[in-house]
């Protein structure tokens, strides 16, 4: 780095690298440490120096430096190997703070760089520079003695005294003339400023524009009539809605990398994202990275002894309860202390043991038949058992179906014995009310799509679909029915004992097996 003063003093400066021509800060070597003769080679052949070249180490003095940074990167940039061409001293004596220095200049997080500063002159900065603003200091009107803190002293001593009736205005009278007098002045009045005006929100994805008074409303309204869009920008200010968080983090990177000035780690492997590198390595390694780790006080197994580090501590080391005396893991031990309440007695609890131990005797009084006196330890227990022993069952007069309320016998009426009229104008069935016509349209012809795979999937197989999947082959998780079936095509079998299914994620342990899978599932079909 270079400092460089006024004129006529000398400027504190570290002596320049003979390849790079950058200041030495960092720690430098004599060239007669390095063999010339292999950096002349070096020279011409990496950096396609001539032997006209100014700067062709063939003319390097031995008194020259040459910095780390120089030597560091003809070392980790030499893929050859070749012995002809390493010029830079072996088994150099670094200092701790190099060390660190070659180790992260190594994996590629430390570059060169040096930055051009200049002296600065304290006196003059420091004129520049406003006070700081005094406490209103002056002398009293009443008694004629100054003090550093005016208005304190007149609110404690004087209590009477007459003060202008403006706010923020300081200044005190002997009588209410002189207070009139000095109110009519034209500087107490503030200058006008028109009212600000309520910007107007609008909607970017509906055919009419659509105005809103605030950005809750607009979220209420995407949320609404646009739910294929639920990922909205994080960004401060920005208006854009996005299908899943990989669309939205991809935004981000693109649009406010430079006013955020973060940036943004994205996950190979998923939709996540994070601002710090340890933690998407953290990410990584729980999630996606290929378990062997195996936990020494049960089956599981993990990507780094880091995680499985993290879930001992959280599931097999455990804790006396202050409240119950339980061992309670230390991961669960927030969840455990919460206060609780019985619902049936309303008595509260510390902890969720003493909760579990009330209980055990409470639904036994509580949950008792009125008809026959039996107890249950749960109260939907009593609730069947009434319903099924206790309350007389409604049978129908076509067939022997019988139930237990009339709304299944209304809905058992109208799809076996009501006459169908209504018609379904897709599929042609007939139905015997609307009722049941809508809830077939919903089941059977109303469509989704999936924002993870773009697949059009049924409305109530959604569910189901939206489920995580997990591959039996790798193990490796999914947040689709549709991205495991892309998946399983170019999945490795990691067992060769085992026999796969070419078309689904189901494996065997013999081969007769898989065959009589395959007739029945695939080839039916």
């Amino acid at each position: 780095m270079e400092l460089r003063g006024k004129e006529g003093k000398t400027p504190i400066q570290k002596p320049l690298c003979r390849l790079c021509e950058c200041p030495t800060s960092d720690g430098h070597v004599l060239a007669s440490q390095v063999d010339r003769f292999k950096l002349r080679k070096w020279a011409m052949e990496v950096m396609n120096l001539t032997e006209e070249d100014e700067n062709l180490p063939d003319v390097v003095e031995e008194d020259s430096l040459i910095c780390y940074f120089c030597i560091w990167q003809a070392e980790f940039g030499d893929e050859s190997g070749d012995e002809a061409v390493a010029w830079w001293p072996k088994n150099l004596v670094l200092e701790e703070n190099a060390r660190v220095l070659r180790d992260n200049y190594s994996v590629g997080e430390v570059e060169q760089c040096w930055v051009q500063l200049e002296e600065v002159d304290l006196a003059k900065y420091e004129k520049e520079i406003s006070p700081r603003r005094k406490p209103l200091s002056g002398v009293c009107l009443y008694c004629g003695n100054r003090f550093g803190r005016l208005m304190d002293h007149v609110k404690a001593m004087h209590k009477k005294a007459i003060k202008c009736g403006f706010r923020g205005c300081t200044t005190y009278f002997h009588t209410d003339e002189e207070k009139e007098q000095h109110m009519q002045n034209d500087f107490h009045e503030k200058p006008y400023r028109p009212p600000r005006e309520k910007k107007k929100i609008r909607c970017k994805y509906c055919e009419n524009d659509t105005i809103f008074s605030s950005f809750s409303s607009r979220t209420h309204h995407m949320k609404r009539v646009h739910p294929e869009l639920p990922v909205a920008c994080k960004h401060y200010g920005c208006d854009e809605f996005f299908k899943s968080k990989y669309e939205m983090s991809i935004h981000i990177n693109s649009s406010h990398k430079k006013n955020v000035n973060q940036d943004l780690y994205l996950c190979k492997h998923c939709e996540y994202f994070t601002t710090e590198k340890y933690h998407l390595r953290h990410h990584e390694e729980s999630k996606h990275m290929p378990k062997i780790f195996k936990c020494g006080s049960c089956d599981a197994k993990f990507g780094s002894k880091w995680v499985v580090k993290k879930h001992h501590n959280k599931i097999h080391t455990f804790e006396k309860c202050k409240s119950c005396g339980q061992d309670v893991a230390v991961g669960f031990k927030t969840y455990h202390g919460k206060p609780r309440s019985c619902s049936n007695c309303k008595i509260r609890f510390k902890c969720k043991g003493l909760d579990q131990f009330h209980r055990k005797s409470c639904y036994l009084t509580f949950s008792r038949c009125k008809e026959c006196g039996k107890q249950f330890a749960l109260p939907h227990l009593l609730n069947r058992h009434v319903k099924t022993v206790h309350t007389k069952s409604v049978s129908c007069d076509h067939c022997g179906y019988s139930a237990f309320n009339k709304y299944n016998m209304t809905n058992h009426m109208q799809r076996k014995h009501f006459p169908k009229t209504v018609k379904c104008r897709e599929c042609n069935r007939l139905f015997a009310s609307e009722l049941l016509l809508d809830i077939h349209k919903s089941c059977a012809h109303s469509f989704l799509r999936c924002a993870e795979c773009a697949q059009e999937i049924r409305f109530y197989n959604m569910p189901i679909h939206r489920t995580s999947k997990c591959c039996r082959r790798c193990e490796r998780k999914f947040k689709c029915r549709g991205l495991l079936e892309k998946h399983v095509n170019t999945c490795v079998k990691t067992n060769s004992k085992d026999f796969y299914c070419d078309k689904c994620p189901n494996f065997y342990r013999r081969k007769q097996y898989l065959y009589i899978h395959i007739k029945k599932k695939h080839i039916g079909k």
